[in-house]
């Protein structure tokens, strides 16, 4: 790999650590919320397997010329909130695990064969404890009393797991799967993660945010996406 591949998949790589470390570090903070001595063993297993995923992508950016990982996504890692509630714990697990699922279906057939493993592991994750999480989300969604909170939650995880899939478009974008680093351009994954965060958005009978609201900016196709819905609050 040359030197322009190495420093791509160095922003590839810190992006993954972005998103593992805000995995990490919300089940951490969310064991709190969990009333039941085995729900908060069980989630401290998905921690543990967080941070040892954290811990192979962190040598994969030693070996390519990375050297402070951690501190190379601290900035970013300082804006992602903490979730207040279970409930708030609940949808925010649903909604950036479909992202990350998202992401790394892109990375599945990387030229990286390292970066490929780390991706076949996460979609190889047991999911039991948060789609338990998404059904305690999908009950509390059913009094439509609830839903002016449960909608604040939504558009607030939906706009961080976005940014954390990267911005379409862009010529480093384009440059990612010209080298094979990735099968997929950013625009697709951010379609994948809204095709498959979908299910989920309609059992809890909430809508889509606008764009105005969510204050980011998409390709054109995806934008009619949410405008087509008709829902701009």
């Amino acid at each position: 790999m040359d030197e322009e591949g190495r420093g791509l998949l160095r922003q590839i790589v810190e992006r993954q650590a972005y998103r593992q470390l805000m995995a990490a570090n919300i089940r951490g903070h969310g064991l709190q919320f969990l009333p039941e001595l085995d729900e908060k063993l069980r989630f401290t297993e998905e921690l543990t397997f967080s941070l040892r995923v954290m811990r192979e992508v962190g040598r994969i950016y030693t070996e390519l010329g990375g050297e402070d990982l951690v501190g190379a996504v601290a900035a970013r890692m300082e804006r992602i909130p903490y979730p207040d509630s279970r409930l708030e714990l609940a949808v925010c697990l649903g909604v950036t695990g479909r992202a990350e699922a998202a992401a790394a279906r892109s990375y599945l057939e990387s030229s990286h064969r390292d970066f490929a493993a780390v991706a076949r592991t996460l979609l190889e994750a047991d999911r039991t404890e948060v789609e338990a999480e998404e059904r305690f989300y999908v009950e509390y969604c059913q009094d439509h009393g609830h839903h002016p909170q449960a909608q604040l939650y939504w558009n607030r995880w939906l706009v961080i797991s976005l940014v954390s899939l990267g911005r379409p478009g862009t010529a480093r974008d384009r440059r990612a799967v010209e080298l094979g680093l990735r099968s997929r351009h950013a625009a697709d994954v951010v379609r994948d993660f809204l095709d498959t965060v979908e299910p989920l958005r309609v059992a809890c009978g909430l809508h889509l945010p606008s764009l105005e609201v969510m204050g980011i900016d998409l390709p054109e196709d995806l934008r009619g996406r949410f405008h087509s819905a008709g829902l701009h609050s």
